[in-house]
């Protein structure tokens, strides 16, 4: 249970909010960085240890998108949903109105990123889904799984337009930036129709009893190094990139006018000369590039995720080099897979709560997360296809189903086979011969 200090004289809620005030600026900067939003930050780094920030060029490799869409892979491949109990078209169209594919896919990303995250699903004369972030979400939970009250800030231009929405399982509370209750047309008992959340809290890894986990701030301090790294390179190309011209025999007060077209004339025993510079820009461009393999590998990733120019590999090698992100994605797919189920339990209730009757109760979900292949080239994978079919585990319509993840059903693929054949046959090309199909010769 979540333990509320004391603010003299404001509404629990504001209490509630205020407290959290520090966690929600850091899931705010992560959320910044993650798009391509550092240049502030940079800048006030900057500032901490020189007195004039301007003089620097600011610059940004987002490492903090790459690596953790790169960790994000449940959804790398849209999941095939089975509806049991529901007719399958109904169930897919309403998931597909909802956006659900796109929606989640982000939702796992963020979830990466700021390792706690919020599905919450809405009504708008259909379903609607959204993701809400930790930089606007306050919790009160003794089970982080099942919490008893969610408070969603939406931050207005000023804090006087700032409200939240306030929801228990029975109630459902639109209060102003004071925290007091507000008038809701419609609703003037301030109850929740739905007599749950209508939220689903997500994890990036199986909570204890915390709501808001803690974890990834390697990554952000790595950005930071790198991105002060940059600027301060930068500078330092800028200070010496043409050599520092200077004089010796001179009257200190003397001006040398310089330049392709002017002879320099010096006195007896005068010197002129041109310093080369001497910037030690190749150790700090491989100090960068050392923090950023480390961070990489850290996070799961192969160190060469950042290479320019990779090195060809054989899928097997590729598969080495990924095992631990493919090891990663299997516990995130059984966490993703509970989600998914109480996503739709959430979304029966609140569509059944609008339009009584439209998802039967006894309606279960079911998903099909796709492997991922990606490593193999497409020599090797056709020679898995092969193998298997050689080997009798799989027939031509596994391997069709395998080829083009749009085909959901053994049915659409045998008809697909089918026609291909008789294409082939028509055309006289290829050798294609396909599976016998009942009721029609071998071409």
């Amino acid at each position: 249970m979540v333990k509320l200090p004391f603010f003299q004289g404001l509404d629990p809620i504001i209490t509630l909010v205020k407290s959290s005030a520090g966690r929600k600026a850091k899931a705010e900067l992560r959320l910044r960085y993650y798009r391509d939003q550092q240049a502030d930050d940079l800048l006030s780094l900057i500032r901490q240890r020189w007195s004039t920030p301007e003089d620097f060029r600011l610059f940004q490799v987002n490492l903090v998108r790459k690596i953790t869409n790169k960790r994000a892979m449940v959804y790398k491949l849209a999941p095939v949903r089975t509806f049991e109990g529901w007719d399958q078209d109904a169930g897919e169209a309403l998931y597909q109105a909802m956006g659900a594919n796109v929606v989640l896919k982000k939702a796992n990303r963020l979830t990466k990123l700021l390792k706690t995250t919020a599905l919450q699903v809405g009504w708008n004369g259909r379903p609607t889904l959204a993701v809400i972030t930790p930089n606007v979400l306050d919790a009160v939970a003794d089970d982080p799984e099942q919490p008893e009250r969610l408070v969603v800030t939406h931050l207005g231009t000023k804090e006087t337009e700032t409200t939240y929405s306030d929801w228990t399982a029975t109630g459902y509370v639109r209060r102003d930036y004071r925290g007091q209750p507000m008038s809701l047309t419609g609703n003037p008992g301030n109850v929740n129709p739905y007599g749950m959340l209508p939220f689903v809290p997500c994890f990036d890894s199986s909570p204890d009893d915390e709501f808001f986990l803690s974890g990834g701030d390697d990554l952000i301090e790595a950005q930071q190094a790198v991105n002060v790294a940059l600027a301060n390179l930068w500078r330092a190309i800028e200070l010496q990139s043409h050599g520092q011209a200077w004089a010796a025999g001179l009257p200190t007060d003397d001006f040398l006018d310089i330049g392709p077209n002017t002879a320099i004339k010096l006195p007896e025993n005068g010197k002129f000369g041109f310093a080369a510079p001497n910037s030690p820009i190749e150790e700090v461009l491989r100090a960068i590039e050392f923090l950023i393999k480390q961070t990489a590998v850290a996070n799961d990733l192969a160190a060469n995720v950042f290479e320019l120019t990779p090195k060809a590999e054989s899928g097997a090698a590729k598969e080495a080099e990924n095992r631990d992100l493919l090891e990663a994605r299997q516990d995130d797919i059984e966490l993703w897979r509970g989600y998914e189920a109480r996503l739709f339990d959430v979304v029966k209730v609140v569509v059944n709560t609008h339009q009584p009757g439209a998802i039967p109760e006894a309606a279960t979900l079911r998903v099909d997360f796709g492997e991922i292949t990606e490593s193999m080239s497409e020599t090797e994978r056709l020679d898995a296809y092969q193998r298997r079919l050689d080997l009798g585990i799989w027939s031509p319509v596994d391997a069709m189903m395998a080829d083009n993840p749009d085909i959901r059903t053994r049915e659409d693929a045998l008809t697909e086979l089918a026609r291909r054949r008789d294409e082939t046959a028509t055309l006289g090309v290829g050798g294609f011969a396909g599976p016998s199909f009942q009721g029609t010769p071998q071409q």
